[in-house]
């Protein structure tokens, strides 16, 4: 992955975090270039990002899963720099019991120890910007990272977010391992449980079809508690190849209706999701 990837990985998080903690763009969309607000709602943005992107363990950031990060997946030139900086910054986060302010001071710190290598997410995106919002099923769940936040929080997201046009179908299929993870243990299912649909292997499970509504709701897909139309084709014209565009919009279409036989989300989701996949399922993607 490239820095400017990395730097166009955040959309779906930021775009989580942001109503969660309250933010403006003003208030977070510089951070990258240094501008720490000291505020409790900025804080928590930061730590809502490293929650998000699975590098918070028992409610700490974990240096190590930092490390592991970089090595996997930045930049060859950059993993040298960026892990000097998690090595310096490793221990900021012990002086706070506060995991928003221990995840903003880590961040900081990163960033004053090394601002050329510091990425973070660039809220402000270009019109050009192709983000990935379906995601399908990997098999290293186990991604964590940041003892240097921000750079580490994209690449474990990157491939969930990154310029579309670049990915191929398998990046796609490995690009959901932070929203797989976050909804599986929001729903307690297993991999025996989800790990096979986009095979076609369904299961009708109650936690199997709420788990499937996560991933929609993650991907930014429901409104208003309801799977949006107008959303899914948005985003397939956005950013999905163009050999699979045309499938995947006319599957859509076709099962458009399914979700309004549903007042309950799970069962729109899982019964819209089924119809795509007996549609289409060479075209089909899950996580």
């Amino acid at each position: 992955m490239t820095r400017q990837q990395l730097k166009n990985s955040g959309k779906l998080m930021k775009k989580s975090c942001m109503p969660k903690n309250d933010v403006t763009e003003e208030q977070i969309g510089e951070i990258e270039q240094g501008k720490f607000i000291e505020d409790r709602k900025v804080m928590c943005y930061i730590a809502c990002v490293y929650t998000m992107t699975q590098v918070v363990k028992n409610n700490k950031l974990s240096y190590d899963a930092v490390v592991k990060q970089v090595d996997m997946m930045f930049p060859p030139e950059m993993r040298v720099a960026v892990k000097a900086a998690a090595e310096n910054c490793k221990d900021i986060g012990k002086k706070y019991k506060d995991l928003c302010e221990a995840s903003y001071w880590t961040a900081k710190c990163m960033y004053d120890y090394d601002p050329k290598n510091f990425v973070f997410f660039e809220t402000r995106l270009h019109n050009d910007s192709k983000i990935s919002v379906i995601v399908d099923s990997v098999d290293h769940t186990d991604e964590h990272i940041f003892g240097n936040r921000t750079i580490f929080v994209y690449e474990s997201i990157v491939v969930l977010l990154i310029d579309y046009q670049q990915m191929t179908r398998q990046q796609i299929k490995n690009s959901g391992k932070m929203l797989k993870k976050s909804c599986m243990a929001k729903n307690d299912v297993t991999e025996d449980l989800i790990g096979d649909i986009e095979k076609g292997k369904f299961i009708e499970q109650r936690n199997v079809m709420c788990y499937i509504a996560c991933i929609y709701q993650m991907s930014q897909i429901v409104k208003n508690n309801k799977l949006s139309y107008e959303a899914s084709i948005k985003q397939v014209d956005m950013m999905y190849p163009p050999d699979i565009k045309d499938a995947m919009k006319a599957s859509i279409e076709k099962c458009k209706d399914i979700s309004k036989k549903y007042k309950d989300l799970c069962e729109a989701s899982y019964w819209t999701s089924k119809c795509i996949y007996d549609d289409n399922p060479k075209n089909f993607i899950f996580v």
